[in-house]
């Protein structure tokens, strides 16, 4: 399983989210959050030249990878 970690932030009437590959798999809500604070605080991630002004969610998602056979001959 390949492990993600999504950060969502609104942006106005919208959101804007980022997704992190193999993040820590120990990471809790109020950790999260507080790096998603300093990322709003210092104006870190724009949109259309506008940054985010605050946050949604956070959440992980598991996705299984599983490779297609090569067609029999």
């Amino acid at each position: 399983m390949a492990a993600k970690l999504h950060l969502v932030f609104s942006k106005g009437t919208g959101s804007k989210t980022i997704t992190i590959s193999d993040p820590n798999p120990n990471l809790n809500r109020a950790q999260a959050y507080e790096a998603m604070q300093a990322i709003v605080d210092k104006k870190a991630v724009l949109v259309k030249d506008v940054p985010v002004d605050g946050i949604k969610k956070a959440y992980y998602s598991d996705v299984i990878v599983t490779e297609l056979e090569d067609a029999a001959a």
